[in-house]
C-alpha cells in the first residue's frame, strides 16, 4: 500500500516541538538568536549549509531588519567557522567526542561562540545568559547548565 503524504518536516522543526510556554519568552533579539538555533541545527541535521534556508523559519520572518541582519550574520559566521568553533568546544569539555553533545546544545554553542567572534558588541555575560535561557527552551533539563560551563570556561 503506498501512502501519499506531504513531508512537513520543516514545518514541523519550526519551534513546534517546544510547548507555548517556553516560547513565550522569545522576543526580540532572543528571537533572532533563536532563529540562528534552529538554523545551525537544521543544517546539522539535513546537512544544507545554505544559509537562505534561515528565511524559511518563522522565528526569522518575525524579525525586524536589523535584526535579520544579525541572525544572518551569527549564521554565517556559525557555518562559515563550524570547524574553528567546534576545535574551542573541544577544547572546554571532557569528553573529547564532539558527536555525544546533542546536537540543540551544540546548536546554541555554535550560535553563542559566533557572536563572541563577530563585531556584533554585544557583553559577553548577555551572550552566555541568552546561551543559557534557549537552553532552557530547545534543550533537555541538563542543557542549561552544561551550555553555562562551556561558555563560561571559554569566556575567562
Amino acid at each position: 500500500m503506498i501512502y501519499d503524504t506531504e513531508d512537513n518536516l520543516n514545518d514541523r522543526v519550526d519551534a513546534e516541538f517546544v510547548s507555548e510556554k517556553k516560547t513565550e519568552s522569545i522576543f526580540g533579539t532572543t528571537m533572532a538568536r533563536a532563529a540562528v538555533v534552529q538554523s545551525i541545527y537544521e543544517s546539522e541535521v539535513t546537512k544544507n549549509y545554505d544559509s537562505q534556508n534561515i528565511k524559511n523559519l518563522n522565528f526569522y520572518k518575525s524579525l525586524n531588519s536589523s535584526k535579520k541582519k544579525m541572525a544572518l550574520s551569527l549564521f554565517d559566521y556559525s557555518i562559515n567557522n563550524k570547524i574553528e568553533i567546534d576545535k574551542k568546544i573541544m577544547e572546554h569539555i571532557k569528553d573529547s567526542n564532539i558527536k555525544r553533545i546533542p546536537k540543540t546544545d551544540l546548536s546554541i554553542l555554535r550560535m553563542a561562540i559566533s557572536e563572541l567572534n563577530t563585531n556584533i558588541e554585544t557583553p559577553v555575560g548577555v551572550v552566555v545568559n541568552e546561551a543559557v535561557k534557549l537552553g532552557n527552551v530547545f534543550g533537555s533539563d541538563s542543557s542549561k547548565n552544561f551550555i553555562n560551563g562551556v561558555l563560561n570556561s571559554m569566556v575567562r
